[in-house]
C-alpha cells in the first residue's frame, strides 16, 4: 500500500482533533466548572486550526471536503464554545441581554465564516495575499476570553457583566469588519524545516499552557495584538492586495 494515499487523512484527522478538543473544552466548563482547563484545550485547537492547512498544502492534499470540515469545526470551536461559556461565566445574570449579546456574536461569527468561504473560493482572501479581512474567529475566540482571564490574575477587578456583553459585541464586529489581520501565509518555511520547527512551538506552546495556562494565553493574546498593529500600518505587506 502507498503510504501517500494516507496524507489526505492526517489534515482532516488535525481538524478532526481541533473539533473534539473544543467540544470537550465546552462540556468541562458546564460539568466540572473548569475555566482553566478549557482554556487549555481551546488555545490546543486554536493552534491546531492554525496548521491543518499548512499540512494540507504542504502535502498536497487540500480538498473541498477539507475546506468545509475546516468550517464547521471553526464554528462549533471558535463560535459556539466560547460564546456558550461566556454567556455561562459572565452573562447570564442579564437574561435577555447577555443572550441577545451571545447572540450576536455567533451571527459574527457565522457571517465571518461564510464570507471567508466565499472570498476563499473567488481566489481573494488568505491565497495570494498575507492577511485576513476581518478579525479570524480563532483569534475573536481567543480574545473574548481576555475580561475573564484578567480577572482570575487579578489585573482588574470583577468586570461588570453589562462591559463584558459590549465587549463581546465588538469582538463580533471585528471579525464581520474589513479591517486586515495578518494570516499564518506571513511566516514562510522550507519543508525540511516545518516538522523540526512544527515540534518546537508545538512544545513550547504545550509546556507554556502545562505550567501557566493562563500566563502563556496573555503573552499570546498581547503578542497577536502588537503584530496586528504593527502589519496594519506596514504597507509593503499589503503590496499583493
Amino acid at each position: 500500500m502507498n503510504p501517500k494515499r494516507l496524507y489526505p487523512l492526517i489534515p482532516n484527522s488535525v481538524t478532526l482533533c481541533s473539533m473534539c478538543l473544543g467540544l470537550t473544552a465546552l462540556r468541562l466548563s458546564y460539568v466540572r466548572e473548569d475555566i482553566y482547563f478549557s482554556l487549555i484545550l481551546l488555545l490546543i485547537a486554536a493552534f491546531l486550526d492554525g496548521i491543518d492547512g499548512k499540512i494540507a498544502r504542504r502535502l498536497k492534499v487540500e480538498s473541498p471536503v477539507g475546506a468545509q470540515l475546516d468550517s464547521l469545526a471553526d464554528f462549533l470551536n471558535f463560535c459556539v464554545t466560547p460564546a456558550l461559556i461566556t454567556f455561562e461565566w459572565h452573562l447570564k445574570e442579564l437574561y435577555f441581554f447577555g443572550w441577545a449579546a451571545t447572540l450576536i456574536f455567533l451571527v459574527g461569527g457565522a457571517y465571518r465564516l461564510a464570507r471567508f468561504n466565499v472570498m476563499y473560493s473567488k481566489g481573494i482572501e488568505n491565497v495570494s495575499s498575507n492577511y485576513f479581512v476581518g478579525l479570524p474567529t480563532p483569534a475573536g475566540a481567543v480574545f473574548v476570553f481576555a475580561p475573564i482571564v484578567l480577572e482570575l490574575k487579578g489585573y482588574i477587578a470583577t468586570t461588570s457583566s453589562i462591559y463584558t456583553a459590549l465587549y463581546m459585541v465588538f469582538i463580533a464586529f471585528l471579525m464581520i469588519s474589513h479591517i486586515r489581520t495578518p494570516s499564518n501565509k506571513l511566516v514562510s518555511i522550507k519543508r525540511k524545516r516545518f516538522i523540526p520547527l512544527f515540534l518546537l512551538i508545538a512544545g513550547i506552546i504545550i509546556a507554556g499552557l502545562v505550567y501557566a495556562p493562563l500566563d502563556t494565553y496573555l503573552i499570546g493574546l498581547t503578542a497577536y495584538f502588537i503584530i496586528s498593529i504593527f502589519l496594519f500600518f506596514k504597507d509593503d505587506i499589503y503590496k499583493k492586495i
